[in-house]
C-alpha cells in the first residue's frame, strides 16, 4: 500500500516545462545525467588539457583558456541531451530565446567583446605571462590572461584586473616581447661649465660597477641637452624588467650624487 503511494508519487506530474510534464522520477534522473555530465565534462577537460600540453607547444595559460571552453561546449551539448531524453521541447521558449538573444546582444555585448579580445591576444602572442608591460598608465608583470580580463601584478604589489579589448584598443607597451631585459634610462643635468667628457666617463664607470646592469648591450650616454645646462641620459640594461629597474635606478643616482660630490660636479634640475 505504501509502495504503491510511493510509486504513484514518483511518477505523478508536477512541473510542466517546455511541454514536458515531469515528475518526481523523471526529475531525479535528470539530475543523475547532469552529476554524469558534470564528471564526464570535467574528465574530457584534464584529458584534452594534458594532450594539449604534451603533444603541441602551446603555452600552459592558453591550453587552460582553451580546455576551459571545450568544457562549456560539453555543457551545452549535454544539456540539450538531458533536455531532449526528458521530452522538453525548445521551440516552446522560441519567443523566450529571441528575448534572451537581444539583452544578450545589448547586455553581453562588453563580455563578448572582451572575450573575443583575449582570444586575439593569444591567437597574435603579442603579449603572454611573464612580460612587463605598460598599459593604462600602469606598469606590471602579466600573472594571467583570462577569457574577460588580464591581470597585471603592480610593483606596488596590487593586482589589477584590465579588460581585454583595452589591449586591443589602445597603445600597450611590452617591455620584455623581444627578451627578458630591459633598458633603464636615467636623465642627468649638470651646468654648461662641467667637463662632459669627464661626466660621461664618470656615469659610465658607475654603471658599469653596478653588480646587476648587464655587460652586454653596453651601457651608453646620449647627450639629450645643450644650453645654459647640458643634459645627458645614462642607459643601462637590467635583466629583472620589474622587480629591479627602480632599485638599480635608486642605485645608481645615490652613486651618481656621490661622485659628483667628490668631482665637485653640480647637477641642475
Amino acid at each position: 500500500m505504501w509502495t504503491e503511494k510511493i510509486l504513484n508519487w514518483l511518477s505523478s506530474p508536477i512541473l510542466n516545462i517546455g511541454g514536458a510534464s515531469l515528475s518526481v522520477a523523471s526529475l531525479l534522473k535528470g539530475l543523475v545525467l547532469i552529476l554524469f555530465l558534470h564528471f564526464l565534462a570535467k574528465w574530457l577537460g584534464n584529458l584534452t588539457n594534458r594532450w594539449l600540453m604534451a603533444k603541441t607547444q602551446m603555452p600552459d595559460y592558453t591550453a587552460n583558456l582553451v580546455t576551459r571552453w571545450f568544457k562549456v561546449a560539453i555543457w551545452v551539448a549535454g544539456l540539450f541531451v538531458v533536455a531532449d531524453f526528458l521530452g522538453i521541447k525548445f521551440t516552446s521558449f522560441a519567443f523566450f530565446a529571441g528575448a534572451l538573444g537581444v539583452g544578450i546582444g545589448f547586455g553581453l555585448q562588453t563580455i563578448v567583446n572582451n572575450f573575443i579580445s583575449g582570444l586575439i591576444l593569444l591567437m597574435e602572442r603579442t603579449m603572454k605571462v611573464g612580460d612587463v608591460i605598460s598599459v593604462a598608465g600602469e606598469i606590471g608583470r602579466v600573472v594571467h590572461i583570462g577569457a574577460r580580463a588580464t591581470l597585471i601584478e603592480t610593483t606596488k604589489g596590487s593586482v589589477i584586473a584590465i579588460p581585454n579589448s583595452q589591449f586591443i584598443n589602445t597603445a600597450v607597451t611590452n617591455w620584455t616581447l623581444s627578451g627578458k631585459s630591459m633598458r633603464v634610462q636615467i636623465p642627468v643635468t649638470v651646468g654648461n661649465d662641467a667637463d662632459i667628457d669627464v661626466v660621461i666617463s664618470l656615469l659610465l664607470e658607475i654603471a658599469r660597477l653596478h653588480p646587476q646592469v648587464l655587460d652586454e648591450p653596453s651601457p651608453q650616454v646620449w647627450l639629450t641637452k645643450i644650453g645654459d645646462t647640458v643634459g645627458l641620459e645614462l642607459l643601462v640594461w637590467v635583466s629583472d624588467p620589474l622587480d629591479g629597474a627602480r632599485q638599480i635606478q635608486s642605485d645608481l643616482y645615490k652613486s651618481i650624487w656621490a661622485a659628483f660630490k667628490v668631482k665637485g660636479i653640480i647637477p641642475r634640475g
